[in-house]
């Protein structure tokens, strides 16, 4: 089998592709992979163009991130489905801020439908690649191995490309008054895409993404773990579940049993339930938040993401499944990743709480929690406000799938069930 080197091209087979780039890892940052569609300018036409993991899916799913893991980032791409005027679907590496340079892996593996590529990555000190350009020549779809380098990572790659990158926002003052609703005001010109990746580790961390209001969208919050290697098949069966805090000050419940949804109250919905997870392939589940939540209930909202292995699964130490929770929007992404206590600390306990949000209109504020329910406890946290600050206390009524709430002695009833 011939294996392509930079410059090289070959003719792809017709059809859906998968594009498969294999970069390995490189302790302490992250490889980042996205595909950018450019016309003959070698421009994106908008950044609605760059596929990425803020923005998994452009084109109507033309083109998708389909996963990242174990040194590997997977794309599907429809090349009947490209849009006209696209000229080139161009993929590419970057190493998150900045950290190291791509000489630290071998070589990055390109297999595209089939079609293998190669590029050595020996003695290199760019932080940013262009690996392949997927284009049409003659009614045929042909890939070719670029391998162009540059330093300074998406920040200096993506405006090569025609996107606009926004400067990372300042760190928010530790407290302010309540503010009243902004004056209405003309919808300014579309924002720069952001590109911040925040990483919070210890508990009481936080940082903030602004929200914009002329592009609205979704916020996304989504869980993974893996499973823990034992012998059991059924303990890896993870939930993630939150308590929403509504202006008015009751508390809604949000389960996959209870997914809510974005056309009416609460303007937040659970995407269904995943029962699985291996070592491979990561358990994920979702909870989209409707951007304009505040705006749309009237005020300020709280919201309290936990996970939550049932009684049925069996003991299990839910930190050994190692949980990470990330909030993304518009291509700002806060990772939450605590480490919980695991042996005998983690005996019995049902439920940990990984972070909080607050929605205050525009902004969003991500807090990393670590709490967990006492051992043996099936309450479940909830959460109120002074000002700016969510309080995390364990004495919400315990809820099962079915949506029966067991109101105990100091338990407080969600509004909703």
């Amino acid at each position: 089998m011939t294996v392509l080197s930079p410059g090289s091209n070959a003719v792809l087979p017709t059809g859906d592709l998968i594009v498969l780039i294999r970069h390995g890892t490189i302790p302490g940052t992250e490889i980042d992979v996205s595909a950018f569609l450019v016309t003959v300018t070698g421009k994106v036409r908008s950044d609605a163009d760059m596929c990425f993991y803020g923005q998994p899916s452009v084109a109507g799913g033309a083109v998708a991130l389909a996963g990242a893991s174990g040194g590997e980032t997977r794309f599907t791409v429809a090349p009947g489905r490209i849009p006209a005027g696209v000229e080139k679907v161009v993929f590419t590496a970057t190493i998150h801020e900045n950290r190291a340079p791509f000489s630290r892996v071998p070589e990055i593996g390109l297999d595209v439908g089939g079609v293998q590529g190669r590029i050595p990555c020996a003695g290199m000190t760019e932080t940013a690649l262009i690996l392949a350009e997927l284009y049409q020549r003659n009614g045929a779809w042909k890939v070719r191995v670029v391998g162009q380098g540059f330093n300074g990572g998406l920040a200096k790659l993506a405006p090569y490309l025609g996107v606009e990158v926004a400067e990372p926002a300042p760190a928010p003052p530790p407290s302010k008054p309540t503010p009243t609703p902004p004056k209405a005001e003309p919808a300014p010109a579309s924002k720069p895409v952001s590109l911040t990746k925040v990483t919070l580790t210890k508990s009481g961390a936080s940082s903030r993404i602004s929200l914009d209001k002329a592009a609205g969208g979704i916020v996304r919050i989504k869980a993974t773990w893996i499973d823990n290697g034992d012998e059991a098949s059924d303990n890896d069966d993870l939930d993630l579940r939150a308590g929403i805090l509504m202006p008015d000050g009751s508390m809604h419940w949000l389960a996959a049993s209870h997914p809510g949804g974005l056309k009416a109250a609460p303007f937040v919905r659970h995407m269904g339930d995943v029962t699985s997870a291996t070592q491979d392939a990561p358990g994920t589940e979702i909870i989209e938040v409707d951007a304009g939540i505040s705006h749309k209930l009237g005020g300020p909202v709280g919201l309290v993401f936990s996970i939550y292995s049932a009684i049925s699964n069996g003991p299990v130490s839910i930190a050994s499944l190692k949980p990470v929770m990330t909030v993304e929007y518009r291509g700002n992404v806060i990772r939450c990743e605590y480490s919980f206590p695991d042996g005998e600390a983690a005996e019995g306990v049902y439920t940990y709480v990984i972070a909080t949000v607050f929605v205050d209109w525009d902004e969003l504020n991500v807090k990393l929690s670590g709490l967990t329910s006492a051992p043996d406890s099936e309450n479940t946290p909830w959460i109120t406000r002074s000002g700016t600050d969510l309080t995390v206390t364990f004495d919400g009524s315990p809820v099962f799938k079915e949506g029966a709430q067991m109101l105990e002695a100091g338990s407080r009833k969600y509004a909703n069930l």
